[in-house]
């Protein structure tokens, strides 16, 4: 008797409304849509007027929302479809002047156009997982992230809590749980799985609080909190992609191959660099030795 092999059903389709009253920037709206397979555009509508008869009629999952039409701001159709059970909304605009507005109105993510393919993708993983129920969210588990302080290292006391706003709210986050961090106008954004904050600290000093906690700067505008990670895939060139497990995968920078190496291998990448005076060009070749 052969065994029966259970499958999980496909999830249903991510039902979108485009928002926007330029026919090009809705058009390459759609388009990212389309190229996704879970995502189908129910509707697509040039005014507020327009997109709130729509959405009462249509129910949609998600709204992509330009922050300017023509009649109403984004804002405003989004308050005015609050009650009952709204759309989740993605604020659209063309520069972060608005970002910290859209998530105190609530929006789950701010794009500013023109959208990249990447990181249209990763809004509309997280949109999905918030329509997803809770009971299939992952638990998760220290033992499956690729950083874990070790028993015996000197570890210091635990960090201050970091101040930051959302839906003009304050929150007190503890650091072990934000999965990363990234400058975002004049403000950083910093992703709590698939919730986002805005702090008005900076990505620099960020960087130097929080060293000893695990993070670790991959970009000029991105850190990362090593224990957040699921694994690491090495491209090469010295590239590092970060696979989080909460699902989103982030790409180093060359330019911070060394400061990874140094949070990754402390004990290795210290004694070896620990020669003093050392020229640069050997200084370099030991740092390649290390994982290479």
């Amino acid at each position: 008797m052969s065994g029966v092999i259970a499958r999980t059903p496909p999830l249903p389709a991510l039902r979108i409304m485009v928002v926007d009253d330029e026919p090009l920037a809705r058009s390459l709206l759609v388009r990212l849509c389309k190229s996704i397979h879970d995502v189908e555009v129910v509707a697509q509508s040039d005014s507020g007027t327009a997109a709130l008869e729509a959405a009462h009629s249509l129910q949609p999952d998600l709204m992509l929302l330009d922050v300017d039409l023509p009649d109403m701001s984004g804002f405003e159709l989004m308050r005015a479809l609050r009650g009952g059970s709204p759309p989740a909304s993605i604020i659209v605009a063309t520069n972060s002047e608005h970002a910290l507005s859209a998530f105190d109105a609530g929006a789950i993510d701010f794009l500013i156009k023109p959208v990249p393919a990447d990181r249209f993708n990763e809004a509309m993983r997280r949109a999905r997982g918030r329509s997803e129920p809770a009971s299939n969210e992952l638990p998760r588990l220290p033992p499956q992230t690729a950083w874990t302080p070790a028993a015996d290292r000197n570890v210091p006391a635990p960090p201050r809590l970091l101040a930051a706003e959302r839906e003009r709210r304050l929150y007190l986050l503890d650091p072990e749980k934000v999965d990363y961090i990234e400058a975002y106008g004049n403000y950083v954004r910093i992703w709590s799985g698939a919730v986002a904050y805005i702090s008005r600290e900076c990505v620099k000093e960020l960087a130097i609080l929080l060293a000893s906690s695990g993070f670790v700067r991959i970009q000029r505008s991105k850190l990362v909190n090593l224990r957040a990670v699921s694994y690491i895939e090495r491209p090469g060139h010295g590239i590092f992609v970060f696979a989080l497990s909460s699902g989103t995968r982030l790409e180093s920078t060359p330019t911070y191959r060394a400061d990874i190496l140094r949070a990754l291998y402390p004990t290795e990448f210290s004694r070896r660099w620990a020669i003093q005076k050392t020229p640069i060009v050997t200084r370099t070749r030991l740092a390649h030795s290390v994982i290479e």
